[in-house]
């Protein structure tokens, strides 16, 4: 005999069974509470709380080590306190160096670990003051003092086409005088950014903030997924400052801030091992060109800080996200 919809199984027909009109899958007041709470989850708490199990965690460890058998390794970091050494395990380097209790020193400014299967520079790299300055690992060819020498004086040039402007333009309303120095602006951060890949200074990274209380869990995820060759060239983490309580700046680096493939691949990763909400406040991406420079949210240029936000390079408005500007919207080469 035909199963009534939505009869048990292995019940006789007189059971009792869920029909179309049973509030089995949730009445009005259901229904908002569950999208209160899915709108209100927090990646950081979840994984704060979160244990991985032995077989997660085999599993993970199984994966570097098979990449590893079958690669030519490079470590940047190789002999450095605060990065992970190729000769110990994720487990052994997040056991050294726990973010949540690791005291910040001058041998350890950040807490690194590199993609080791990252392509090796042809030639031993002398790693400039820039480098020390703690942000994503140069490739052969990056030339970072020419790079801020010439950004320095470009962000100087603005400043003087903006008083120019306002003194051209004396007594006319803020908005039109604004106007024309968003103009100019434009011009030199162009500039800024073409000579940045130019002189292949084109490392950026995404930045996350968590509660010191997660830390230690968010930052053992990315440091597996790093070194199995599943994000970016490198990550890091700011150590303890003597306030563990205060947040905890994770940065994932990325190679060429012009790539929107691997820009986006890593975000994607990001979001699959539920490190980011996206139905929550998204989080940035920022050129180390602009950390050089001492480009901040709030500057004196007016230069907004960051090159995109996860929410718009997940669910681009338009097919032509790859072709447009990166100051403010996308790069164009």
């Amino acid at each position: 005999m035909a199963m009534k919809r939505g009869q048990k199984l292995g019940i006789s027909d007189d059971s009792e069974y869920l029909s179309d009109d049973s509030d089995f899958y949730g009445d009005e007041t259901v229904k908002r509470e569950l999208e209160r709470r899915a709108t209100s989850f927090s990646p950081a708490e979840w994984w704060g709380r979160k244990i991985l199990s032995p077989t997660e965690m085999a599993n993970l460890s199984i994966k570097s080590a098979s990449l590893s058998q079958t690669a030519t390794l490079y470590n940047p970091y190789e002999g450095q306190r605060c990065g992970r050494q190729l000769g110990e395990t994720v487990d052994e380097f997040l056991q050294r160096l726990p973010p949540s209790t690791t005291m910040k020193e001058t041998a350890i400014p950040w807490i690194f670990i590199s993609n080791p299967f990252r392509k090796a520079p042809r030639s031993q790299v002398e790693y400039s003051q820039y480098w020390l300055a703690n942000e994503g690992p140069p490739d052969e060819e990056s030339d970072w003092a020419q790079f801020v020498r010439v950004g320095e004086k470009l962000l100087e040039e603005l400043t003087s086409i903006k008083h120019a402007i306002e003194k051209k333009r004396a007594g006319q309303s803020k908005a039109t005088i604004a106007k024309a120095v968003n103009v100019e602006k434009e011009v030199i951060v162009q500039k800024l950014l073409d000579k940045a890949v130019e002189l292949h200074c084109t490392s950026g990274k995404w930045m996350m903030f968590y509660e010191s209380s997660a830390v230690d869990a968010v930052w053992s995820i990315i440091a597996h997924a790093t070194a199995s060759n599943e994000l970016g060239i490198a990550a890091k983490v700011a150590p303890d400052e003597g306030d563990r309580r205060g947040p905890r700046l994770i940065c994932i680096y990325t190679k060429d801030f012009t790539d929107m493939e691997d820009v986006t691949r890593v975000i994607s990763k990001m979001r699959d091992l539920g490190l980011i909400n996206v139905k929550g406040k998204p989080i940035y991406y920022k050129c180390d060109a602009y950390t050089y420079l001492n480009i901040k949210s709030g500057n004196e240029y007016n230069i907004k800080a960051s090159l995109y936000n996860s929410a718009d390079v997940l669910n681009p408005k338009d097919t032509g996200l790859k072709s447009q500007r990166l100051d403010g919207s996308f790069y164009k080469r």
